[in-house]
């Protein structure tokens, strides 16, 4: 008999009690089961090999026998519900819950990590939201980012030193003015759907592309994309960009179909990468392992992320705001065998994320902060200052103090300002990220201790890039963050070049100087050398007090003794390509 079977006759006894001793007769339960006493003496015996029960029979006329019913109800369907997550069968754990989505949610994050299921390895986690569509040409959050890094290639990738690396294409080279860049493919490469990937349609794709709102300022150099032969893709630019294979190496120039660039597109994404979408709702996204995949396949077949409301749960998975990892930056991995350590508390793998957490001064404001206003406001809203308001109200999360853009960059230290007559009312826009509202409550609480009323606004994501980048945003100070991709040299640079929200604070004179000096640095300076030559430009943009640095990110990887040998990858995220079992 099936456990579910056996489960709607277990049902049955538990009116009677549960965890003390039954005195009762097996014509009783026979009755209680709605069965004879033969079925009733078979079901008994299998709820006990099942150790659902204890059944101590007695023989003989008026002798009672001993029943122990050793299950809640509740307990033994978070039992037999957990057996069916394990197994992929979603639908059957909420039918036998009752459909109990809360209950289904906390058991999907206690048997989240990885599984065998018929041969093949399949990793469960749970995350806080739902992802958004993953196209490449949008503008997307980190996790987004990273999931897109995982379903697309692009033409090449960079290592973290900048040294390009092959990805759909095996060579490039371009010529000593750094104007014409080529690219030679592999040969037999295709999407997900099968369909080919040659250089015509490479070379296709980034002509409509540059044409693209999001793609206009970085790719205004783009002069002319050829494919003279079908494994060969010519960018010729209109000035030098000795960093232009850094730039094709990022996540938004990953190669996709054209037809996806179309602003009605509403189909399931086709990649190009080690994993392809199965499923992707507003309540899970499931990825597979792509068989035709250009270099190594993945080890891992499945993965099965569920959006869920982690607000209530003791344990979360992966978050960039753990309190308790203040300081911490270290990454410890570990091999643990989950079923001989089911009572261990949970693997945590820690770094400090490559980017920061500041604060802008808005000049597009109708209100505009003046220089001494600036620099004085700079010496009261501090690091320090702002973690102290959090502690108080509880809302610290694991960071580490920022005096510069990145973590590797000199700290920059100023002297405090002279005092300067602030605005009785100043406002702050953020978008809809916890740790970016809770920092501007802090600064609110800090500065009504001055007698300033501070109203902090909320956009999402989008929206506050949109509204930056058409110069409409009136608030007085925004609160955003940077964070570099896996392609660091290339990331950090357009996090500068291409970023709505800076470019959209920092006022014209700025923004132009900005520009300017950026688009020197692409003329003259190898993809190597890009992170130390950003370096004195981003501290221009502290020492004129346009940018406030607050907190480097701790990201904090959970897991509960599930993976081997897990690495954190830059985007907080495990490099689930990598995870393996040897069972």
């Amino acid at each position: 008999m099936s456990d579910l079977n056996l489960l709607r006759y277990y049902a049955r006894l538990t009116p009677l009690g549960v965890g003390s001793e039954i005195k009762t007769a097996l014509a009783e339960v026979a009755e209680t089961l709605f069965t004879s006493a033969r079925h009733a003496r078979n079901l008994l015996g299998e709820m006990q090999k099942q150790e659902w029960l204890s059944w101590q029979p007695k023989v003989g006329r008026n002798q009672r026998s001993t029943l122990i019913l050793k299950l809640s109800l509740e307990t033994l369907k978070a039992q037999l519900a957990a057996k069916r997550i394990q197994q992929g069968k979603y639908e059957k754990a909420l039918a036998i819950l009752d459909n109990d989505e809360h209950a289904f949610g906390q058991l999907l994050q206690t048997t989240s990590g990885a599984s065998i299921r018929e041969g093949r390895l399949h990793i469960q986690l749970t995350y806080k939201r739902p992802f958004e569509k993953l196209l490449p040409h949008l503008l997307h959050r980190s996790s987004e980012r990273y999931l897109i890094r995982q379903v697309y290639c692009c033409l090449v990738t960079s290592q973290s030193n900048g040294e390009l690396e092959a990805q759909l294409a095996h060579h490039w080279h371009h010529d000593e003015q750094g104007i014409q860049w080529t690219f030679y493919l592999r040969p037999g490469l295709t999407f997900h759907n099968g369909k080919p990937i040659d250089a015509g349609h490479i070379a296709d794709l980034f002509i409509q592309l540059r044409r693209h709102p999001n793609y206009q300022r970085e790719l205004n150099h783009l002069d002319h994309v050829s494919a003279p032969m079908a494994n060969k893709v010519v960018f010729t630019l209109s000035e030098p960009d000795f960093g232009f294979g850094g730039l094709l190496s990022g996540v938004k120039y990953s190669i996709q179909p054209l037809q996806q660039l179309q602003a009605d597109f509403q189909g399931q994404v086709i990649g190009s990468g080690v994993f392809e979408v199965v499923e992707h709702s507003e309540i899970k996204l499931c990825l597979q392992a792509f068989e035709q995949y250009y270099a190594c396949r993945a080890l891992t077949d499945l993965v099965t992320i569920w959006q869920l409301d982690e607000s209530e749960l003791k344990q979360k998975q992966i978050e960039t705001n753990h309190p308790e990892k203040q300081r911490d930056q270290t990454c410890h991995y570990y091999l643990t065998d989950q079923a001989q350590n089911l009572e261990s508390p949970s693997i945590q793998h820690t770094q400090t994320e490559d980017g920061c957490l500041f604060v802008l001064f808005n000049q597009h404001s109708t209100n505009a902060l003046t220089d001494q206003q600036r620099r004085y406001l700079s010496s009261l809203i501090t690091p320090e200052t702002v973690h102290h308001h959090l502690t108080q109200n509880g809302k610290a999360f694991g960071s580490e103090h920022a005096y510069h853009l990145l973590p590797n960059w000199h700290k920059i230290l100023r002297p405090k300002s002279h005092q300067a007559d602030l605005p009785q009312h100043l406002s702050i826009a953020v978008y809809d990220y916890n740790a970016l509202v809770n920092c501007a409550q802090a600064i609110a609480d800090q500065l009504s201790l001055l007698g300033i009323k501070v109203q902090v606004n909320t956009y999402s994501f989008r929206d506050l890039n949109s509204r930056c980048a058409q110069t409409e945003l009136q608030e007085n100070l925004v609160l955003t963050n940077i964070n570099l991709d896996d392609n660091r040299h290339a990331s950090a640079f357009n996090s500068l070049y291409h970023n709505a929200i800076v470019h959209g604070c920092i006022g014209k004179e700025a923004r132009a100087w900005l520009s300017q000096s950026l688009q020197t640095l692409r003329q003259t300076t190898p993809l190597t050398d890009y992170l130390h030559e950003l370096e004195p430009i981003a501290s221009a943009l502290v020492n004129q007090y346009w940018l406030l640095p607050l907190f480097h990110h701790s990201q904090t990887l959970r897991f509960h003794g599930v993976l081997k040998d897990v690495a954190l990858t830059n985007w907080g995220w495990p490099d689930i390509r990598n995870v393996w079992s040897a069972d």
